[in-house]
């Protein structure tokens, strides 16, 4: 069934939830370019701003079942945009901290967005410890903010050094494994810890 261009956002959103590609063309005809002249008011470039859209629409194709049709499709795709550009921004802001890091060229002025950056993931990885066991978060914390070595390790705690080994290879492998989805921040772990 082919679905006109001047039918309402709700039947549309009631359409696109059964599947329609038809409904996310319009859709999309309807709200991409106004979605791409917001992105570029904040991200000022084109090519990221036609990313984000792409990003915007491939985000609501793969939710659309959880859509509701007495809901502002118009609302919930800016409430996506501004998420994505602020991921975008994040992202891109990351990566120049940790290219000015990794090549020593961070000027006075940038010391305090690589404060700020390096908070944000320290931040993240202090939230990804909190789900560790006490045990072995205490023992990376001894070992990577401490500087203690596994034999000191040991012999603080009454362990072997062996377990304390274990404990540490295990905490580092659960923290790369939940920041690989942020390879910047896997980076930029991997610096500061080894």
């Amino acid at each position: 069934m082919r679905i006109s261009q001047e039918i309402s956002d709700q039947h549309l959103t009631k359409f696109l939830r059964e599947g329609s590609k038809d409904a996310f063309r319009v859709l999309y005809d309807r709200y991409g370019i106004k979605i791409h002249r917001f992105a570029f008011g904040y991200l000022k470039s084109e090519e990221e701003a036609e990313e984000l859209v792409q990003d915007v629409f491939l985000k609501l194709w793969d939710k659309r079942h959880l859509l509701n049709d007495s809901g502002n499709i118009k609302s919930y795709l800016y409430k996506v945009a501004v998420n994505t550009i602020y991921d975008f921004i994040r992202r891109k802001n990351l990566e120049q901290a940790f290219q000015e890091f990794a090549t020593g060229r961070t000027e006075e002025a940038d010391h305090t967005w690589d404060e700020v950056v390096y908070n944000d993931m320290m931040a993240q990885i202090d939230r990804l410890m909190e789900q560790m066991p006490e045990q072995r978060r205490k023992i990376f914390k001894m070992s990577k903010e401490e500087g203690l070595s596994h034999d000191e390790i040991a012999e603080t705690l009454g362990l072997s050094k062996r377990t304390v080994e274990n404990q540490v290879y295990r905490a580092t492998t659960f923290l790369r494994d939940k920041l690989k989805r942020n390879s910047v921040l896997a980076v930029l772990f991997i610096s500061l810890f080894f």
